[in-house]
Protein backbone atom coordinates (compact mmCIF):
# COMPACT_ATOMS: atom_id res chain seq x y z
CA UNK A 1 0.00 0.00 0.00
CA UNK A 2 2.79 2.38 0.90
CA UNK A 3 4.67 1.69 -2.34
CA UNK A 4 1.53 2.25 -4.43
CA UNK A 5 0.87 5.54 -2.67
CA UNK A 6 4.46 6.62 -3.25
CA UNK A 7 4.25 5.77 -6.96
CA UNK A 8 0.95 7.63 -7.23
CA UNK A 9 2.45 10.72 -5.60
CA UNK A 10 5.40 10.61 -7.99
CA UNK A 11 3.13 10.36 -11.03
CA UNK A 12 1.00 13.24 -9.78
CA UNK A 13 4.06 15.39 -9.06
CA UNK A 14 5.74 14.89 -12.44
CA UNK A 15 3.32 17.20 -14.39
CA UNK A 16 3.99 19.94 -11.86
CA UNK A 17 7.76 19.51 -11.64
CA UNK A 18 8.53 19.35 -15.37
CA UNK A 19 7.06 22.81 -16.23
CA UNK A 20 9.02 24.35 -13.38
CA UNK A 21 12.28 22.77 -14.58
CA UNK A 22 11.55 23.85 -18.17
CA UNK A 23 10.76 27.41 -17.10
CA UNK A 24 13.94 27.64 -15.04
CA UNK A 25 16.05 26.30 -17.93
CA UNK A 26 14.45 28.75 -20.38
CA UNK A 27 14.99 31.66 -18.05
CA UNK A 28 18.67 30.75 -17.68
CA UNK A 29 19.09 30.55 -21.47
CA UNK A 30 17.41 33.92 -22.02
CA UNK A 31 19.53 35.46 -19.30
CA UNK A 32 22.74 34.23 -20.93
CA UNK A 33 21.67 35.47 -24.41
CA UNK A 34 20.81 38.90 -22.97
CA UNK A 35 24.17 39.08 -21.22
CA UNK A 36 25.99 38.20 -24.46
CA UNK A 37 24.10 40.90 -26.37
CA UNK A 38 25.00 43.49 -23.75
CA UNK A 39 28.64 42.46 -23.85
CA UNK A 40 28.70 42.71 -27.68
CA UNK A 41 27.16 46.22 -27.63
CA UNK A 42 29.63 47.34 -24.98
CA UNK A 43 32.57 46.07 -27.06
CA UNK A 44 31.30 47.88 -30.17
CA UNK A 45 30.96 51.14 -28.23
CA UNK A 46 34.45 50.73 -26.85
CA UNK A 47 35.95 50.08 -30.31
CA UNK A 48 34.27 53.24 -31.67
CA UNK A 49 35.53 55.29 -28.71
CA UNK A 50 39.11 54.03 -29.15
CA UNK A 51 39.04 54.72 -32.91
CA UNK A 52 37.86 58.32 -32.38
CA UNK A 53 40.52 58.90 -29.76
CA UNK A 54 43.26 57.51 -32.02
CA UNK A 55 42.17 59.78 -34.89
CA UNK A 56 42.24 62.82 -32.62
CA UNK A 57 45.75 61.99 -31.42
CA UNK A 58 47.01 61.56 -34.99
CA UNK A 59 45.61 65.01 -35.93
CA UNK A 60 47.30 66.60 -32.92
CA UNK A 61 50.66 65.02 -33.82
CA UNK A 62 50.40 66.22 -37.45
CA UNK A 63 49.54 69.80 -36.40
CA UNK A 64 52.49 69.87 -33.98
CA UNK A 65 54.93 68.77 -36.72
CA UNK A 66 53.83 71.54 -39.18
CA UNK A 67 54.26 74.47 -36.73
CA UNK A 68 57.69 76.32 -36.87
CA UNK A 69 59.87 76.16 -33.76
CA UNK A 70 59.62 79.19 -31.45
CA UNK A 71 62.46 81.82 -31.75
CA UNK A 72 65.20 81.70 -29.16
CA UNK A 73 65.75 85.07 -27.42
CA UNK A 74 69.21 86.65 -27.90
CA UNK A 75 71.24 86.83 -24.68
CA UNK A 76 72.28 90.30 -23.53
CA UNK A 77 76.02 90.78 -23.01
CA UNK A 78 77.19 93.64 -20.80
CA UNK A 79 80.45 95.30 -21.81
CA UNK A 80 83.12 95.35 -19.12
CA UNK A 81 83.69 98.64 -17.27
CA UNK A 82 86.72 100.63 -18.57
CA UNK A 83 89.73 100.44 -16.34
CA UNK A 84 92.07 103.31 -15.51
CA UNK A 85 95.48 103.35 -17.28
CA UNK A 86 98.45 102.63 -15.08
CA UNK A 87 100.41 105.62 -13.68
CA UNK A 88 104.03 105.79 -14.87
CA UNK A 89 106.72 106.15 -12.21
CA UNK A 90 109.25 108.99 -12.70
CA UNK A 91 112.19 106.78 -11.75
CA UNK A 92 110.97 103.71 -13.41
CA UNK A 93 111.52 100.49 -11.55
CA UNK A 94 115.17 101.26 -10.66
CA UNK A 95 116.10 101.57 -6.97
CA UNK A 96 119.21 103.73 -6.21
CA UNK A 97 121.38 102.41 -3.37
CA UNK A 98 123.84 104.94 -1.75
CA UNK A 99 127.53 104.00 -1.76
CA UNK A 100 128.75 106.23 1.09
CA UNK A 101 127.70 107.17 4.60
CA UNK A 102 126.88 110.68 3.51
CA UNK A 103 123.27 111.50 3.42
CA UNK A 104 122.24 111.65 -0.16
CA UNK A 105 119.34 113.85 -0.77
CA UNK A 106 117.20 112.63 -3.65
CA UNK A 107 116.41 115.22 -6.27
CA UNK A 108 113.00 116.75 -6.13
CA UNK A 109 110.39 114.83 -8.00
CA UNK A 110 108.51 116.77 -10.54
CA UNK A 111 104.80 116.34 -10.51
CA UNK A 112 103.64 115.05 -13.88
CA UNK A 113 100.92 116.96 -15.63
CA UNK A 114 97.47 115.39 -15.50
CA UNK A 115 96.74 113.06 -18.32
CA UNK A 116 93.30 113.13 -19.85
CA UNK A 117 91.53 109.81 -19.60
CA UNK A 118 90.19 108.69 -22.95
CA UNK A 119 86.50 107.86 -23.02
CA UNK A 120 85.71 104.30 -24.23
CA UNK A 121 83.83 103.97 -27.42
CA UNK A 122 80.77 101.76 -27.10
CA UNK A 123 81.09 98.80 -29.42
CA UNK A 124 77.85 97.43 -30.83
CA UNK A 125 77.21 93.81 -29.94
CA UNK A 126 78.03 91.38 -32.68
CA UNK A 127 75.28 89.80 -34.70
CA UNK A 128 74.85 86.25 -33.47
CA UNK A 129 72.89 83.67 -35.45
CA UNK A 130 70.01 81.95 -33.63
CA UNK A 131 71.02 79.06 -31.44
CA UNK A 132 74.59 80.34 -30.64
CA UNK A 133 75.93 82.28 -27.67
CA UNK A 134 78.38 85.10 -28.64
CA UNK A 135 81.90 84.75 -27.25
CA UNK A 136 82.93 87.20 -24.59
CA UNK A 137 86.45 88.64 -24.84
CA UNK A 138 88.47 88.45 -21.67
CA UNK A 139 90.27 91.65 -20.66
CA UNK A 140 93.97 91.71 -19.88
CA UNK A 141 95.31 90.76 -16.46
CA UNK A 142 95.70 94.26 -15.06
CA UNK A 143 92.23 95.52 -16.10
CA UNK A 144 90.72 92.27 -14.75
CA UNK A 145 92.39 92.91 -11.38
CA UNK A 146 91.14 96.44 -11.38
CA UNK A 147 87.60 95.50 -12.26
CA UNK A 148 87.27 92.50 -9.92
CA UNK A 149 84.35 94.10 -8.19
CA UNK A 150 82.45 94.74 -11.43
CA UNK A 151 79.19 92.75 -11.79
CA UNK A 152 79.33 89.63 -13.96
CA UNK A 153 77.25 89.49 -17.11
CA UNK A 154 73.73 88.15 -16.53
CA UNK A 155 73.14 84.57 -17.68
CA UNK A 156 70.36 83.95 -20.19
CA UNK A 157 67.07 82.85 -18.64
CA UNK A 158 66.62 79.04 -18.62
CA UNK A 159 64.32 77.62 -21.21
CA UNK A 160 61.26 75.80 -19.85
CA UNK A 161 61.39 72.00 -20.36
CA UNK A 162 59.33 70.70 -23.24
CA UNK A 163 55.98 69.20 -22.23
CA UNK A 164 55.93 65.40 -21.98
CA UNK A 165 54.39 63.66 -24.95
CA UNK A 166 50.83 62.51 -24.49
CA UNK A 167 50.24 58.83 -24.15
CA UNK A 168 48.50 57.38 -27.16
CA UNK A 169 47.39 54.24 -25.30
CA UNK A 170 43.61 54.07 -25.07
CA UNK A 171 42.11 54.25 -21.61
CA UNK A 172 40.19 51.08 -20.88
CA UNK A 173 36.91 51.94 -19.17
CA UNK A 174 35.71 49.88 -16.23
CA UNK A 175 33.33 47.18 -17.45
CA UNK A 176 29.79 47.49 -16.16
CA UNK A 177 28.98 45.25 -13.21
CA UNK A 178 26.83 42.31 -14.24
CA UNK A 179 23.34 42.13 -12.79
CA UNK A 180 22.62 39.74 -9.97
CA UNK A 181 21.69 36.35 -11.40
CA UNK A 182 18.56 35.36 -9.50
CA UNK A 183 17.88 32.47 -11.87
CA UNK A 184 21.26 30.92 -11.09
CA UNK A 185 20.70 31.35 -7.36
CA UNK A 186 17.17 29.96 -7.29
CA UNK A 187 17.31 27.50 -10.16
CA UNK A 188 20.75 25.99 -9.49
CA UNK A 189 22.17 26.66 -6.06
CA UNK A 190 18.92 26.63 -4.09
CA UNK A 191 17.61 23.44 -5.73
CA UNK A 192 21.03 21.80 -5.31
CA UNK A 193 21.05 22.68 -1.62
CA UNK A 194 17.51 21.37 -1.19
CA UNK A 195 18.47 18.16 -2.98
CA UNK A 196 21.53 17.63 -0.77
CA UNK A 197 19.62 18.28 2.46
CA UNK A 198 16.75 16.06 1.32
CA UNK A 199 19.19 13.25 0.55
CA UNK A 200 20.72 13.49 4.02
CA UNK A 201 17.30 13.54 5.72
CA UNK A 202 16.19 10.56 3.60
CA UNK A 203 19.25 8.54 4.60
CA UNK A 204 18.82 9.34 8.29
CA UNK A 205 15.12 8.54 8.27
CA UNK A 206 15.81 5.33 6.39
CA UNK A 207 18.09 4.27 9.22
CA UNK A 208 15.53 5.27 11.81
CA UNK A 209 12.62 3.59 10.00
CA UNK A 210 14.62 0.39 9.54
CA UNK A 211 15.35 0.37 13.28
CA UNK A 212 11.74 0.79 14.27
CA UNK A 213 10.39 -1.89 11.91
CA UNK A 214 13.30 -4.29 12.08
CA UNK A 215 13.78 -4.47 8.33
CA UNK A 216 17.53 -4.95 8.22
CA UNK A 217 20.19 -6.05 10.62
CA UNK A 218 22.50 -3.31 11.98
CA UNK A 219 25.59 -4.43 10.01
CA UNK A 220 23.59 -4.27 6.77
CA UNK A 221 22.42 -0.74 7.61
CA UNK A 222 25.99 0.38 8.19
CA UNK A 223 27.12 -1.15 4.90
CA UNK A 224 24.28 0.54 3.00
CA UNK A 225 25.09 3.96 4.49
CA UNK A 226 28.82 3.66 3.77
CA UNK A 227 28.16 2.37 0.21
CA UNK A 228 25.80 5.25 -0.61
CA UNK A 229 28.23 7.87 0.74
CA UNK A 230 31.27 6.45 -1.05
CA UNK A 231 29.31 6.15 -4.32
CA UNK A 232 28.33 9.81 -4.11
CA UNK A 233 31.94 10.87 -3.47
CA UNK A 234 33.21 8.84 -6.45
CA UNK A 235 30.43 10.12 -8.70
CA UNK A 236 31.22 13.75 -7.85
CA UNK A 237 34.88 13.22 -8.80
CA UNK A 238 33.98 12.40 -12.40
CA UNK A 239 34.71 15.02 -15.04
CA UNK A 240 31.09 15.06 -16.22
CA UNK A 241 29.86 15.80 -12.70
CA UNK A 242 32.29 18.74 -12.29
CA UNK A 243 30.48 20.55 -15.11
CA UNK A 244 27.74 21.21 -12.57
CA UNK A 245 29.75 22.39 -9.53
CA UNK A 246 26.77 23.44 -7.40
CA UNK A 247 25.09 20.04 -7.68
CA UNK A 248 28.39 18.18 -7.21
CA UNK A 249 29.18 20.21 -4.09
CA UNK A 250 25.74 19.44 -2.68
CA UNK A 251 26.23 15.71 -3.27
CA UNK A 252 29.68 15.84 -1.63
CA UNK A 253 28.19 17.51 1.43
CA UNK A 254 25.39 14.95 1.55
CA UNK A 255 27.93 12.11 1.41
CA UNK A 256 29.85 13.63 4.32
CA UNK A 257 26.68 13.96 6.38
CA UNK A 258 25.65 10.36 5.62
CA UNK A 259 29.04 9.10 6.78
CA UNK A 260 28.68 11.07 10.01
CA UNK A 261 25.20 9.63 10.61
CA UNK A 262 26.21 6.05 9.79
CA UNK A 263 29.26 5.91 12.05
CA UNK A 264 27.53 7.71 14.90
CA UNK A 265 24.57 5.30 14.73
CA UNK A 266 26.87 2.28 14.50
CA UNK A 267 28.42 3.24 17.84
CA UNK A 268 25.68 5.01 19.82
CA UNK A 269 22.66 2.91 18.70
CA UNK A 270 23.89 -0.49 17.65
CA UNK A 271 27.18 -0.86 19.57
CA UNK A 272 28.92 -2.27 16.50
CA UNK A 273 32.01 -0.08 16.75
CA UNK A 274 33.93 0.70 19.98
CA UNK A 275 34.41 4.29 21.12
CA UNK A 276 38.04 4.57 20.00
CA UNK A 277 37.33 3.24 16.52
CA UNK A 278 34.29 5.51 16.18
CA UNK A 279 36.35 8.52 17.16
CA UNK A 280 38.97 7.62 14.55
CA UNK A 281 36.36 7.12 11.81
CA UNK A 282 34.67 10.42 12.61
CA UNK A 283 38.07 12.10 12.55
CA UNK A 284 38.68 10.69 9.07
CA UNK A 285 35.27 11.92 7.88
CA UNK A 286 35.97 15.37 9.32
CA UNK A 287 39.34 15.48 7.58
CA UNK A 288 37.65 14.43 4.33
CA UNK A 289 35.13 17.28 4.66
CA UNK A 290 37.99 19.70 5.31
CA UNK A 291 39.92 18.56 2.25
CA UNK A 292 36.87 18.65 -0.02
CA UNK A 293 35.84 22.15 1.04
CA UNK A 294 39.39 23.42 0.56
CA UNK A 295 39.86 21.67 -2.78
CA UNK A 296 36.53 22.83 -4.18
CA UNK A 297 36.85 26.31 -2.67
CA UNK A 298 33.26 25.76 -1.60
CA UNK A 299 31.70 27.21 1.51
CA UNK A 300 28.61 25.26 0.46
CA UNK A 301 30.25 21.89 1.22
CA UNK A 302 31.48 23.12 4.58
CA UNK A 303 28.08 24.54 5.63
CA UNK A 304 26.08 21.51 4.49
CA UNK A 305 28.59 19.18 6.13
CA UNK A 306 28.30 21.26 9.30
CA UNK A 307 24.49 21.13 9.28
CA UNK A 308 24.46 17.42 8.53
CA UNK A 309 27.01 16.69 11.22
CA UNK A 310 25.14 18.67 13.87
CA UNK A 311 21.74 17.27 12.85
CA UNK A 312 22.90 13.64 13.17
CA UNK A 313 22.76 13.32 17.02
CA UNK A 314 19.33 14.97 17.18
CA UNK A 315 17.81 12.84 14.41
CA UNK A 316 19.26 9.57 15.76
CA UNK A 317 18.61 10.29 19.41
CA UNK A 318 16.89 7.52 21.42
CA UNK A 319 16.30 9.65 24.50
CA UNK A 320 19.15 8.10 26.49
CA UNK A 321 21.72 10.21 28.36
CA UNK A 322 25.11 9.61 26.73
CA UNK A 323 26.96 12.90 27.21
CA UNK A 324 30.53 11.71 26.67
CA UNK A 325 30.06 10.31 23.11
CA UNK A 326 27.81 13.25 22.22
CA UNK A 327 30.17 16.02 23.30
CA UNK A 328 33.27 14.21 22.04
CA UNK A 329 31.56 14.09 18.64
CA UNK A 330 30.68 17.81 18.87
CA UNK A 331 34.25 18.65 19.87
CA UNK A 332 35.53 16.85 16.79
CA UNK A 333 33.15 18.87 14.63
CA UNK A 334 34.30 22.10 16.29
CA UNK A 335 37.98 21.40 15.67
CA UNK A 336 37.55 20.33 12.04
CA UNK A 337 35.27 23.18 11.05
CA UNK A 338 37.40 25.76 12.87
CA UNK A 339 40.47 24.65 10.90
CA UNK A 340 38.59 25.12 7.62
CA UNK A 341 37.17 28.47 8.73
CA UNK A 342 40.53 29.96 9.69
CA UNK A 343 42.28 28.56 6.62
CA UNK A 344 39.74 29.85 4.09
CA UNK A 345 38.68 32.98 6.02
CA UNK A 346 35.07 31.81 6.41
CA UNK A 347 33.80 33.27 9.72
CA UNK A 348 30.31 31.90 9.06
CA UNK A 349 31.53 28.42 9.99
CA UNK A 350 32.79 29.46 13.42
CA UNK A 351 29.62 31.42 14.16
CA UNK A 352 27.34 28.51 13.19
CA UNK A 353 29.51 26.03 15.10
CA UNK A 354 29.32 28.11 18.27
CA UNK A 355 25.54 28.57 18.00
CA UNK A 356 24.76 24.90 17.36
CA UNK A 357 27.17 23.70 20.07
CA UNK A 358 25.53 26.06 22.57
CA UNK A 359 22.10 24.70 21.61
CA UNK A 360 23.25 21.14 22.33
CA UNK A 361 24.86 22.16 25.62
CA UNK A 362 21.80 23.89 27.00
CA UNK A 363 19.46 21.22 25.64
CA UNK A 364 21.40 18.60 27.55
CA UNK A 365 21.43 20.82 30.67
CA UNK A 366 17.67 21.29 30.70
CA UNK A 367 16.96 17.59 29.99
CA UNK A 368 19.62 15.57 31.80
CA UNK A 369 21.57 17.72 34.27
CA UNK A 370 21.37 16.81 37.96
CA UNK A 371 23.55 17.27 41.02
CA UNK A 372 25.53 14.10 40.36
CA UNK A 373 26.49 15.14 36.81
CA UNK A 374 27.36 18.69 37.80
CA UNK A 375 31.18 18.17 37.57
CA UNK A 376 30.78 16.76 34.04
CA UNK A 377 28.66 19.76 33.04
CA UNK A 378 31.28 22.17 34.40
CA UNK A 379 33.98 20.42 32.38
CA UNK A 380 31.86 20.56 29.22
CA UNK A 381 31.21 24.29 29.59
CA UNK A 382 34.93 24.92 30.18
CA UNK A 383 36.54 22.83 27.45
CA UNK A 384 34.61 24.23 24.47
CA UNK A 385 35.51 27.92 25.11
CA UNK A 386 39.13 26.92 25.72
CA UNK A 387 39.28 25.18 22.34
CA UNK A 388 37.60 28.12 20.58
CA UNK A 389 39.97 30.73 22.05
CA UNK A 390 43.01 28.49 21.46
CA UNK A 391 42.00 28.19 17.80
CA UNK A 392 41.86 31.97 17.53
CA UNK A 393 45.29 32.28 19.19
CA UNK A 394 46.88 29.67 16.92
CA UNK A 395 45.29 30.94 13.72
CA UNK A 396 47.39 33.00 11.33
CA UNK A 397 47.08 36.58 12.45
CA UNK A 398 46.69 39.22 9.70
CA UNK A 399 49.03 42.23 9.41
CA UNK A 400 48.37 45.06 11.80
CA UNK A 401 45.90 47.64 10.55
CA UNK A 402 44.18 45.49 7.93
CA UNK A 403 40.84 45.65 9.72
CA UNK A 404 39.29 42.84 7.69
CA UNK A 405 35.67 42.04 8.43
CA UNK A 406 36.43 38.31 8.66
CA UNK A 407 39.08 38.86 11.33
CA UNK A 408 36.72 41.04 13.37
CA UNK A 409 34.02 38.35 13.15
CA UNK A 410 36.47 35.66 14.27
CA UNK A 411 37.49 37.86 17.20
CA UNK A 412 33.95 38.56 18.39
CA UNK A 413 32.90 34.93 17.97
CA UNK A 414 35.75 33.73 20.18
CA UNK A 415 35.05 36.44 22.76
CA UNK A 416 31.37 35.48 22.92
CA UNK A 417 32.24 31.80 23.26
CA UNK A 418 34.59 32.63 26.15
CA UNK A 419 31.87 34.61 27.94
CA UNK A 420 29.06 32.02 27.55
CA UNK A 421 30.10 29.99 30.66
CA UNK A 422 29.22 33.04 32.77
CA UNK A 423 25.54 32.48 31.94
CA UNK A 424 25.87 28.86 33.08
CA UNK A 425 27.32 30.08 36.39
CA UNK A 426 24.32 32.39 36.87
CA UNK A 427 21.98 29.46 36.15
CA UNK A 428 23.73 27.23 38.68
CA UNK A 429 23.59 29.95 41.35
CA UNK A 430 19.84 30.40 40.78
CA UNK A 431 19.03 26.68 41.37
CA UNK A 432 19.31 25.62 45.06
CA UNK A 433 20.16 22.03 44.12
CA UNK A 434 23.34 23.21 42.39
CA UNK A 435 24.00 26.08 44.79
CA UNK A 436 24.32 23.52 47.59
CA UNK A 437 27.82 22.76 46.26
CA UNK A 438 29.47 26.19 46.43
CA UNK A 439 32.99 24.84 46.05
CA UNK A 440 32.14 23.60 42.56
CA UNK A 441 30.09 26.65 41.59
CA UNK A 442 32.53 29.30 42.83
CA UNK A 443 35.58 27.31 41.69
CA UNK A 444 34.08 27.11 38.19
CA UNK A 445 33.40 30.86 38.28
CA UNK A 446 36.98 31.56 39.38
CA UNK A 447 38.41 29.50 36.50
CA UNK A 448 36.19 31.36 34.03
CA UNK A 449 37.28 34.74 35.44
CA UNK A 450 40.96 33.81 35.22
CA UNK A 451 40.45 32.67 31.62
CA UNK A 452 38.73 35.94 30.74
CA UNK A 453 41.61 37.85 32.32
CA UNK A 454 44.10 35.92 30.18
CA UNK A 455 42.05 36.61 27.06
CA UNK A 456 41.78 40.30 27.96
CA UNK A 457 45.56 40.57 28.34
CA UNK A 458 46.37 38.54 25.23
CA UNK A 459 43.85 40.16 22.89
CA UNK A 460 43.72 43.60 24.56
CA UNK A 461 40.00 43.29 25.25
CA UNK A 462 39.53 44.85 28.69
CA UNK A 463 35.78 44.45 28.33
CA UNK A 464 36.18 40.71 28.92
CA UNK A 465 37.67 41.32 32.36
CA UNK A 466 34.95 43.84 33.15
CA UNK A 467 32.23 41.38 32.07
CA UNK A 468 33.70 38.76 34.38
CA UNK A 469 33.64 41.21 37.28
CA UNK A 470 30.00 42.18 36.71
CA UNK A 471 28.82 38.56 36.39
CA UNK A 472 30.84 37.55 39.46
CA UNK A 473 29.02 40.14 41.57
CA UNK A 474 25.71 38.92 40.13
CA UNK A 475 26.48 35.25 40.85
CA UNK A 476 27.53 36.01 44.43
CA UNK A 477 24.37 38.04 45.02
CA UNK A 478 22.10 35.33 43.56
CA UNK A 479 23.85 32.55 45.48
CA UNK A 480 23.66 34.44 48.77
CA UNK A 481 19.97 35.17 48.21
CA UNK A 482 18.90 31.70 47.05
CA UNK A 483 21.23 29.05 48.46
CA UNK A 484 23.24 30.46 51.35
CA UNK A 485 20.30 30.58 53.80
CA UNK A 486 19.72 26.82 53.37
CA UNK A 487 23.33 25.62 53.07
CA UNK A 488 25.54 27.85 55.19
CA UNK A 489 29.22 27.73 54.23
CA UNK A 490 30.83 30.87 55.66
CA UNK A 491 34.41 29.63 55.31
CA UNK A 492 33.95 28.75 51.63
CA UNK A 493 32.18 32.04 50.92
CA UNK A 494 34.83 34.16 52.66
CA UNK A 495 37.67 32.30 50.97
CA UNK A 496 36.30 32.73 47.45
CA UNK A 497 35.30 36.35 48.09
CA UNK A 498 38.89 37.07 49.17
CA UNK A 499 40.27 35.46 46.02
CA UNK A 500 37.84 37.44 43.82
CA UNK A 501 38.87 40.67 45.56
CA UNK A 502 42.54 39.95 44.88
CA UNK A 503 41.76 39.07 41.25
CA UNK A 504 39.85 42.27 40.56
Amino acid sequence: MDSRLLILLILIGVPFVLPIVTWVSGRRTRTRVTALERALLAQQDEIARVTARLTQLQNEVGAAETQPPPPIPEPSVTAPAPSKPPVERPWGDVVVVPTSREAITPPPVATPPPVATPQPVATPPPIVPPGRVPPVERPSAEPAAASASAPEPAAPPPQPPPPPPRSTAPVTPRPPSPPFDWESLVGVKLFSAIAGIALVIAAVFFLRYSIEHGWLQPPVRVLIGVAVAVSLLILCELKAARRYPATANAMDAAAIAILFATFFAAHALWNLIPAGTTFGLLAIVTALAVLLSIRRESLFIAVLGLLGGFATPALLSTGENRPIPLFAYLMLLNVGLASVAYRKRWPLLTALTMVLTTVYQWGWVFKFLDASSMPLALGIFLIFPIVTVAGLMLARRPPQGTGLDADVTFEYTAMLAAALPLLFAVYLAAVPEYGARPELLLGFLLLVDVGLLVVALARRREVMHAAGAVVTVLVMAVWLAVSYAQFRAPATALGFVSVFVVLY
